[in-house]
């Protein structure tokens, strides 16, 4: 079995380390570290718990590393009309990206990520062998969604 290289880019470091955790048991997963910047680099918004990491220097980190899978918290490829999906999308094409979501996300917010590049979600909150198996899953080529949201981007493709 080939190694799946996979790197996590969420500027929460608590969930970061629990997912990098869940990971590291993995069979056949190399979790790549340093995949964000530190503390310090991180330019802050008004609000002090609030980071804002530039776009650029996010995909240029993952280019560096060249990860087969990168987990992005929703929030982050957001922001800019999607623009952190897109340019992963152009510049590092032979990553995968897997979105992070929490309960605030809307659905039609995951189906545009999804039409932006993104090859599946999971919640922050889902048991660590999803996690898991959805590495594998998305490596192999095929999508990580619920049955229910593949019925919703089925609708949107043939309406």
């Amino acid at each position: 079995m080939q190694m799946v290289t996979v790197a996590i880019a969420d500027t929460d470091p608590g969930r970061r380390i629990k997912l990098e955790q869940y990971l590291q048991g993995g069979p056949g997963i190399k979790v790549l570290a340093n995949i964000m910047p530190a503390k310090n680099d991180i330019k802050h918004q008004l609000e002090p718990d609030t980071a804002v990491i530039p776009i650029d220097d996010v995909v240029a980190r993952i280019s560096q590393l060249k990860p087969r899978i990168v987990f992005v918290n929703l929030d982050q490829s957001i922001g800019g009309n999607f623009a952190l999906l897109e340019a992963l999308h152009r510049e590092c094409p032979e990553t995968l990206v897997l979105l992070l979501t929490d309960k605030s996300v809307r659905e039609e917010q995951i189906i545009q990520a999804l039409a932006n590049g993104a090859r599946g979600y999971l919640s922050h909150e889902a048991d660590p062998f999803y996690f898991l198996k959805a590495v594998h899953v998305v490596d192999r080529g095929e999508i990580w969604v619920t049955r229910k949201m593949l019925g919703k981007i089925m609708d949107k493709v043939l309406h």
